[in-house]
């Protein structure tokens, strides 16, 4: 049924901002230039954690985290629930592969 997968996909994001709550965080919108990077990338500090969105319709290579502190960060795909590994602040490279979008969390350790 075509309704109930949207409305898994639905519950699922729904339940990624619940968590996440992300609106309360602040935007950072001068780390990235929408018409310069690729790809497309977004930050949010919430806390001492850093969010960020990246945007393609394919993308594989390596993608700068920005805005860190000079620290050991503990990176995971919360969509995906995936470990990412260690970074170190003030900017990290990560290798990446996705289609569409990848959402990470970067953590103090």
């Amino acid at each position: 049924m075509p309704g109930s997968a949207a409305r898994g996909v639905h519950q699922s994001w729904a339940r990624i901002y619940r968590e996440q709550r992300l609106p309360e965080g602040a935007y950072l919108g001068g780390l990235y230039d929408i018409g310069f990077d690729r790809p497309e990338a977004h930050a949010i500090q919430k806390g001492d954690r850093l969010y960020y969105a990246f945007y393609a319709e394919r993308f594989r290579g390596a993608v700068e985290l920005r805005g860190l502190v000079p620290v050991a960060y503990r990176v995971r795909d919360y969509v995906a629930g995936r470990d990412l590994g260690l970074v170190r602040g003030p900017l990290a490279r990560l290798s990446v592969e996705f289609k569409k979008h990848l959402l990470v969390e970067a953590r103090p350790e």
